[in-house]
């Protein structure tokens, strides 16, 4: 049967004339790059010397070496970061793609290569890209509807539509981000990717019909990285929600709607999927965090895997603070936070499972793991953040101590490597004990205050590299719960924001 896609955003401007998968700024029609890449699993170091674009374009004359170190600067800079906009795929199958024409089905689709482009902009952190930034972003967005109104390379327009979203909420721009993943989350469901039956690739069991908008994955890595895919819109959309105060576009309590229901199983590493390491047994998904009963455990999750749990427990706990939930409901949850901290590694675990034990004195903390770790402290200050009762309490005393027991494990240099969503979250957790202490006194009003102030002062050092959290921090100022030692100053806070926008 054949599905429909909605279209939401009606103000995505139709496709140019001309513009091809590698266009290079500025925005006019231009000469495209062709047979970019010659090896088919060089590493990202290797970009620009695999690069072999023609001498002019749009009319410029460019020396080639500019062309190989703007764009292979761009590409390898996003794959280095692409952790950040909790984004995976197979780096080599990736390269090789693009040398392939982009009207082929085996190129990645306009889209995607430019909203690459755009997030590799973002993350070089150079005032000098901030136009391209501009450019990068109207391409996307024209690339995103000449995909979505062809119905072509969905997989491709579901990724470049996160990664335009993700800017957004880079940026700020929260409405832009949250109405940009809806348009993700409307052709996951339609494609079906909401509720993938096994990770274990299989060929079709039948002829696809030709009003079919997703062919059937070509092979184990074409379905690891569909998987992958749904988890990062699964991801930003409930983090944008979370930050903006709105419903997710995609429930996933324990009572979703059968139709949006996801069972897709939780993402395994690409390289597992690639060697065949997965199994028919491993289909945990959304209904096993509230059901143990119905989990099947062959081994520990992926990071990947913790952290699209971890996300889906705190939203459905920002759920239910939103809601007249009943007690039923916050026992399930609140047995659900317990099991799932139960299985997380330690801040300090090495592995993509956090399966190494750390060495005395010599590991340096997880990245991945800061967030992970953070989400149920933070799922159980929101769910007991109005309870009065002793049990409640106490909830909210381990939650707080929790969480900044994490951040008292990062130094300084941790902080470039962090999640910028993590730093919204912190904010969700500032604006809670912000209200306890205003209805608080004695010796916990000191705690809470004291608390709140370390959250503060990592903030201030994400700010460091995502100013905009700055900006948002301002609002704490004239709080009668901060102290001085929080640091945020309006005049460093200027000075710093004046530089560089990350």
């Amino acid at each position: 049967m054949a599905h429909r896609i909605k279209l939401v955003n009606s103000s995505l401007t139709l496709r140019p004339e001309g513009l091809n998968i590698l266009t290079v700024l500025p925005i006019k029609k231009t000469r495209p790059l062709k047979c970019l890449y010659t090896a088919a699993a060089k590493p990202p170091s290797t970009l620009a010397t695999e690069v072999h674009p023609p001498a002019q374009v749009a009319g410029v004359a460019f020396p080639e070496a500019s062309i190989i170190q703007s764009f292979a600067y761009r590409i390898e800079t996003f794959l280095q970061n692409r952790d950040k906009c909790c984004f995976d795929l197979h780096v080599g199958r990736f390269i090789a793609s693009l040398s392939y024409p982009s009207t082929e089905a085996r190129a990645p689709h306009p889209a995607l290569v430019q909203s690459i482009l755009l997030m590799g902009c973002y993350f070089s952190r150079s005032p000098a890209l901030a136009d391209y930034e501009v450019r990068f972003l109207a391409q996307s967005r024209q690339e995103l509807s000449a995909s979505f109104a062809a119905a072509e390379r969905l997989h491709d327009y579901v990724r470049a539509s996160n990664l335009v979203a993700f800017f957004y909420f880079c940026k700020g721009m929260y409405a832009e981000a949250y109405q940009q993943i809806n348009q993700s989350v409307n052709v996951v469901v339609s494609c079906g990717l909401h509720q993938i039956a096994s990770p274990v690739w299989r060929p079709a069991s039948h002829p696809e019909e030709p009003e079919q908008i997703l062919h059937h994955p070509v092979d184990n890595v074409d379905l690891g990285e569909r998987i992958h895919t749904f988890w990062q819109t699964v991801t930003l959309d409930k983090v944008i929600a979370m930050v903006v105060g709105h419903p997710s576009h995609l429930p996933n309590g324990p009572h979703a709607d059968p139709a949006y229901r996801i069972t897709t199983p939780w993402p395994r590493l690409i390289q597992e999927y690639e060697s065949g390491n997965v199994s028919d047994a491993e289909n945990n998904s959304v209904p096993h965090l509230f059901d143990t009963r119905m989990a099947r455990y062959i081994r520990p999750e992926t990071l990947y895997g913790l952290r699209a749990q971890g996300l889906s427990i705190a939203h459905f706990a920002f759920h239910l603070s939103h809601t007249a939930a009943t007690p039923q409901e916050m026992a399930l949850l609140d047995n659900a936070i317990c099991t799932f901290t139960k299985v997380l590694p330690g801040l300090r675990n090495g592995g993509e499972s956090g399966e190494i034990p750390p060495t005395q004195g010599l590991s340096p903390v997880n990245h991945k793991l800061v967030l992970i770790r953070t989400l149920p402290f933070l799922a159980h200050l929101i769910l007991f953040q109005h309870g009065a009762d002793s049990t409640a309490r106490q909830r909210v005393g381990v939650a707080t101590q929790g969480i900044v027991a994490v951040i008292s494990e990062l130094s300084d240099g941790d902080y470039p490597e962090l999640f910028l969503g993590l730093g919204h979250l912190w904010f969700i957790a500032c604006d809670i004990l912000t209200n306890i202490f205003h209805h608080s006194s004695g010796p916990v009003r000191d705690q809470i205050s004291k608390d709140l102030n370390t959250v503060l002062r990592a903030l201030k050092k994400l700010s460091l590299v995502y100013p905009l959290l700055g900006m948002q921090a301002l609002r704490y100022l004239p709080n009668s719960v901060l102290n001085p030692v929080a640091g945020f100053q309006v005049q460093e806070l200027e000075q710093k924001l004046a530089g560089p926008q990350a």
